[in-house]
């Protein structure tokens, strides 16, 4: 991955103007003779010099020539003031571009008392946000399941329910069906909350498709589940190769949320299979027969493709050849294939096949807001991290984000993360530093100002609501964070 153009934005601090602590140090005395080096005396300067670094940091910080730079939160605390919600509640999956005045907490909802780290489940569906997470404080392990209308300047709960479990959920893998959401052992209805118990044991739901419940059991097996107005029925049980769960999450091009395909009169599943020992496989969820993309007989496994989901079929590829193969599993394209290093940004919609072919041609991607690119710093040179490129023909981007009053220095970023506003006015990542700790950072492309808060870097299982409100979990609290108020 290369890219020539290193040039730093305007308001980026360089290495020669050192930071604004430099800048306003206190100028050092002529020495005295009189007890110089007393007890009182050191403990004093002591004092003093602690005293002048924390007034210095918190008035002159670091590239405080950029008023932006001025409003980043620095601190949080659960009681802190929260600005409630005022944006338009549309989801379009673009980033606002209202984000370049900087981020606000919009509200808080706490969850589990005195469990400061509870396995929580968020799923947003319009305008609702669906929690769900257990609470062992008490004798009797609980589930707890939770709805909230988000339209509003504050959430508004729809419902909660509370049920007893003794079984461990999973919710890395869930199912949402046109009624409920569906994990391992639990399934909640969208509609009142009530909790019930599946009928597949520990396996897990990997796709709802043609009114049937897919679940494998992550090993070798997977089954076919309908549900009637006297409950569940397994309509089929079949075999598979190894399976793996993660195969689906490394995909860095088209960012699928559920593994089903379809040409409107086909519909097939991508199967959990360990890639690296055998080729993807397809599953028709109303039968359960199973079709391998490739022959296993010849399948490369020191070098397997990989596997990019599209709406209406499947992409394999490596560094030479990409593969397109149908919603029945028949291949139907072949041809060269080289990504140049570009990923694509982790909004828009899901692609097609000839989206994808197009992409590993050269083309942009119409699905996605833009390609990023890491920028090749072989010579040193710290930023820009990488450059993004609109879609819609718009110049490419530098990313360069500059937090240097909070002490940090991006160095790479994680491309699962990365969103970007129409026109790539403003871009979101989540960066690695050089000092161990990653961060969710706003950039404003059009000066290289930057804007984060402690308490998003905090927060885990991001789902976006709106294009303006972003949810998250902060110790035992549902954390929404909206663009600050101009």
């Amino acid at each position: 991955m290369t890219n020539d153009d290193h040039t730093p934005f305007p308001n980026t601090p360089s290495h020669e103007q050192g930071s604004g602590l430099e800048r306003h140090a206190p100028t050092e005395q002529p020495p005295r003779k009189n007890n110089l080096f007393s007890l009182p005396r050191i403990t004093t300067t002591i004092a003093i010099m602690v005293l002048i670094v924390l007034v210095g940091r918190w008035f002159w910080p670091s590239g405080s020539n950029n008023p932006s730079l001025q409003r980043t939160a620095r601190t949080y605390d659960t009681n802190a003031p929260t600005s409630g919600y005022s944006g338009n509640a549309t989801n379009t999956h673009l980033l606002s571009p209202d984000w370049a005045l900087g981020i606000e907490t919009a509200w808080r909802i706490p969850l589990s008392a005195g469990d400061t780290s509870p396995i929580v489940f968020l799923h947003a569906e319009g305008s609702t946000l669906y929690a769900a997470f257990e609470d062992r404080q008490g004798a009797s392990p609980t589930v707890v399941a939770q709805a909230y209308d988000l339209s509003g300047t504050e959430p508004r709960q729809l419902w909660s329910t509370t049920a007893q479990n003794t079984r461990y959920v999973e919710t890395s893998e869930f199912v949402v069906t046109d009624t409920d959401i569906a994990f391992n052992t639990l399934i909640i209805d969208k509609a009142t909350g009530h909790i019930a118990s599946t009928p597949w044991d520990n396996a897990k739901p990997v796709a709802f498709a043609d009114g049937i419940v897919v679940t494998c059991d992550g090993i070798w097996t997977c089954k076919g589940w309908a549900r009637d107005s006297s409950g569940w029925t397994q309509q089929w049980r079949s075999w598979t190769a190894m399976q793996a769960f993660g195969n689906l999450s490394s995909d860095r091009i088209t960012h699928p949320t559920s593994r089903v395909i379809t040409d409107n009169e086909t519909t097939s599943v991508l199967l959990p299979i360990k890639t690296s020992e055998h080729p993807a496989q397809l599953i028709d969820p109303r039968t359960g027969v199973v079709t391998d993309l490739e022959d296993p007989a010849s399948y490369d496994t020191n070098n397997p493709r990989d596997v990019l989901l599209a709406r209406d079929g499947i992409v394999t590829y490596d560094d030479y050849t990409a593969l397109t193969f149908d919603v029945g599993g028949f291949l139907v394209g072949l041809q060269p294939a080289s990504t140049g290093g570009r990923m694509t940004t982790n909004d828009g919609t899901l692609p097609s096949t000839s989206d994808i072919q197009g992409f590993l041609a050269g083309d942009a991607p119409t699905w996605a807001t833009a390609t990023a690119k890491e920028v090749n710093r072989a010579k040193g040179e710290q930023c820009p991290i990488l450059t993004v490129t609109p879609t819609d023909g718009s110049p490419s981007r530098a990313v360069c984000p500059n937090d240097n009053n909070l002490g940090r220095t991006y160095v790479a970023y994680v491309p699962s993360e990365i969103r970007v506003s129409p026109g790539a006015d403003v871009v979101f990542a989540k960066f690695d530093t050089q000092q161990a700790q990653g961060g969710f950072v706003f950039v404003d492309t059009s000066n290289g100002s930057s804007y984060v808060s402690e308490e998003l870097n905090a927060a885990k299982d991001l789902t976006w609501v709106f294009d303006d409100l972003v949810v998250g979990i902060v110790n035992d609290t549902i954390v929404a964070f909206t663009p600050r108020s101009s």
